[in-house]
């Protein structure tokens, strides 16, 4: 493999296939978690075990398709479609395309041009039938992630951040947080996946951390197209997210919090536990172990879903903020208010003008990534706000 250059998408890919390959996953898993098909997947798992590593590298990777229209082509479809064709379905066009300008394309083409330029009107969603979900069949296959608001251990409210496994029934690691953050799942997240390894679904509501929705009228609810920081990093990961649209369709991650509510409450009572710290390290050093005792079932299959975490993967690279930044003339960055300031290397002096990626990690560090250089050193600048006097002055 000299010469080759593998990308993080790539060494993403090839651990979901070894998970397969080794009994980690099904196919059927496999497949989901790379947004493939069975067959799909079965084909590049083919190429790994003839070829290696090389084996997920696509044989038309850097060559565009022989088929495929040129971008001048296409451009001047779109900017025919929206001048003379508005309104009309996907179908439609294509017919009228073909009468009206002799030029022929499928809806297909079409529908894949101008869906994302808000093209095509709203999807209507079909009624569906509702039944109860049957119990994931092993563990690591389905976790749950709730936060839960109660007044947990004193008058003042204060939420549990709790990941369950949907096959066995049991609680895996708690946190107490004054709310609902991603700063809390993304810690829950690194002490699950140390301690277990990686899942293969996640199944979770619809909180600001998790997903981002945005509404286009009282019943009209739009997917945003950029991705949430916890989408992001699940997709690194090769966690699947799967998300409910009401309580009730997670009913056994409710009943769970209920029996929380009722049961942890009286014992960090009963202990004279009032720090959020305090009641952390009780929830998971004595009482989630005798819950799992109490009420955890066995999977019924034996088969772990769990996956390894990769060689040299350090989640605190990948459970944090992450934003990419250009640098200033000063050779700092601004993140959210935040100045970071770069120091020199030993090979580059300076890096104004740089792209970087700028990581916040959960232990309050900042962090800075350069794509040949690595990560950079730097520093986080205390920067006073001026006085309230010397701004009225200025005003």
């Amino acid at each position: 493999m000299e010469g080759v250059t593998f990308t993080m998408e790539d060494m993403r890919r090839y651990g979901v296939v070894r998970a397969v390959m080794d009994g980690k996953m099904t196919n059927g898993e496999g497949a989901a978690a790379l947004d493939l098909s069975v067959r799909q997947l079965k084909r590049i798992k083919g190429k790994v075990k003839r070829y290696g590593m090389a084996g997920i590298r696509h044989g038309n990777r850097g060559r565009a398709p022989g088929h495929a229209f040129p971008d001048r082509f296409k451009k001047r479809v779109i900017g025919l479609v929206q001048r003379r064709y508005p309104g009309f379905n996907f179908s439609h066009l294509s017919e009228m395309l073909d009468e009206e300008e002799a030029i022929r394309i499928n809806r297909e083409t079409l529908r894949l041009w101008l869906r994302p330029l808000g093209y095509g009107g709203k999807v209507r969603k079909q009624p569906r039938h509702r039944k109860r979900r049957q119990r994931s069949g092993r563990a690591g296959q389905m976790l749950f992630l709730d936060g839960s608001p109660h007044a947990w251990f004193d008058a003042q409210q204060s939420t549990l951040l709790l990941c369950t496994d949907d096959g066995t029934g049991e609680p895996l690691y708690g946190l107490f947080r004054d709310h609902e953050d991603l700063e809390g799942c993304f810690t829950v997240c690194q002490e699950v996946f140390t301690r277990y390894g990686l899942p293969a679904v996640f199944y979770l509501d619809r909180a600001s951390q998790f997903t981002t929705t945005r509404r286009g009228g009282v019943h009209v609810r739009q997917r945003d197209d950029a991705p949430t920081q916890f989408e992001r990093a699940m997709q690194e990961l090769a966690v699947k997210l799967l998300f409910a649209d009401s309580p009730e369709a997670r009913g056994r991650a409710e009943r769970i919090n209920g029996v929380f509510q009722d049961r942890l409450v009286a014992e960090l009572r009963f202990r004279r536990i009032s720090t959020a710290e305090a009641a952390t390290d009780y929830l998971n050093r004595s009482f989630i172990p005798r819950y799992a005792k109490r009420f955890g079932v066995a999977p019924e299959e034996g088969l772990s879903a769990w996956r390894p975490l990769p060689s040299g993967m350090d989640l605190r690279h990948i459970l944090c903020r992450r934003s990419i930044r250009v640098v200033n003339k000063d050779n700092t960055v601004s993140v959210a208010g935040r100045i970071i300031q770069i120091h020199p290397t030993r090979r580059r002096l300076s890096f104004v003008k740089a792209k970087v990626i700028v990581t916040h990690w959960l232990d309050g560090s900042w962090h800075v990534l350069h794509d040949q250089h690595g990560e950079l050193p730097c520093e986080e600048l205390v920067t006073p706000r001026p006085a309230r006097a010397a701004l009225h002055a200025r005003g």
